[in-house]
């Protein structure tokens, strides 16, 4: 195995865990059913992890539960360029991929960091038997990171190569508030509810 000097695993973050989003134009595939080219359901998309540095998504992490396949209960990390979106539909395609497949991915344990090994693992499952992993600088430069194939058919509706933005503001406010997502309206407070109900009453004809 090469040397790993030049790469810092450390650096792959959950985009829910993170002050960061998902950039204008880019659909938001959190939430997604993620289903086998026959239609068959493998699970949702439960997150995603990417490089901050480069700001490009590394594995969408697949939720098995409620799946077709009698799967067990778990996580796995599919690296982005396996997966395709639906030319239509809100669902994120594998096409393809086997049970077997799938029962040989290393469980993902959220918040842990994933070492090279892992990496390694997780991309013999999709390569020909006794092709040689190098967990280089290059690693990523594999179609299975290819976030241009991910969009398959609808890349004309993609606005921008990035997934993902810093976000101007933090997931969660210092209080914990619950912040709006596009298209949500902040609820009026009771004072200016009441302020509002004031000046009706009171208008200067």
């Amino acid at each position: 195995m090469a040397s790993d000097e030049n790469k810092d695993y450390s650096r792959l973050k959950e985009l829910s865990e993170s002050n960061y989003e998902i950039v204008d134009g880019q659909p938001n595939i959190q939430g997604w059913d993620i289903e086998n080219s026959k239609g068959v359901k493998i699970g949702e998309v439960d997150d995603l992890l990417f490089d901050p540095e480069s700001k490009e998504v590394r594995y969408i992490v697949l939720d098995t539960e409620n799946n077709d396949l009698d799967l067990e209960d778990g996580h796995v990390l599919i690296p982005i360029g396996v997966a395709e979106l639906h030319e239509e539909d809100d669902t994120v395609l594998i096409p393809n991929i086997t049970v077997e497949q799938l029962t040989a991915l290393p469980i993902y344990e959220k918040g842990r960091e994933i070492s090279p090994e892992t990496e390694a693992e997780i991309r013999s499952v999709f390569i020909k038997p006794d092709t040689e992993i190098v967990t280089d600088s290059d690693f990523y430069e594999h179609e299975h990171f290819n976030q241009t194939k991910f969009y398959g058919k609808r890349k004309p509706i993609v606005a921008e190569e990035n997934l993902i933005k810093e976000s101007d503001k933090p997931l969660l406010t210092e209080g914990g508030e619950h912040l709006l997502t596009e298209g949500e309206q902040e609820a009026p407070s009771p004072d200016s509810v009441e302020r509002q109900k004031y000046n009706r009453n009171n208008i200067i004809p």
